[in-house]
C-alpha cells in the first residue's frame, strides 16, 4: 500500500478530489495549487463544476459514478444551452426579440 509520504507531487485540475492526512476531502477549484501530493480518489465533471462553486461551507453534497460518454454529453449539452441564451440575450439587445 502506498502512503501519503510516498507520493510524488503530480498535476492536479480543477475538480480533483484529494484526501489529506486528516481523512476530510477536498474538492480542488479555481484557487486550487498546480500540483498537489495527496491521494487523488476521483474527480468532479466539467458540468458539475459551476453548481459545485456555489456551495456554502458545510452544504452537503453527494456523488454519482458517471462515464467519461455521459461527462462529455453533459458539457456538450450545458455549452450548446449557454450558447443559445447567449444568442437570445444578443438578439434581445438588437431588438429582434
Amino acid at each position: 500500500m502506498t502512503t501519503a509520504a510516498h507520493l510524488v507531487s503530480a498535476p492536479v485540475s480543477t475538480g480533483t478530489i484529494q484526501v489529506p492526512a486528516g481523512g476530510r476531502p477536498i474538492i480542488l477549484l479555481a484557487d486550487r495549487q498546480t500540483t498537489g501530493g495527496y491521494p487523488k480518489i476521483a474527480h468532479v465533471i466539467s458540468a458539475d463544476l459551476p453548481k459545485l462553486a456555489q456551495a456554502k461551507p458545510g452544504d452537503r453534497i453527494t456523488f454519482q459514478m458517471t462515464t467519461m460518454t455521459d461527462a462529455q454529453k453533459r458539457l456538450f449539452d450545458q455549452e450548446t444551452r449557454l450558447e443559445f441564451i447567449t444568442a437570445r440575450i444578443h438578439e434581445k439587445r438588437k431588438g429582434l426579440i
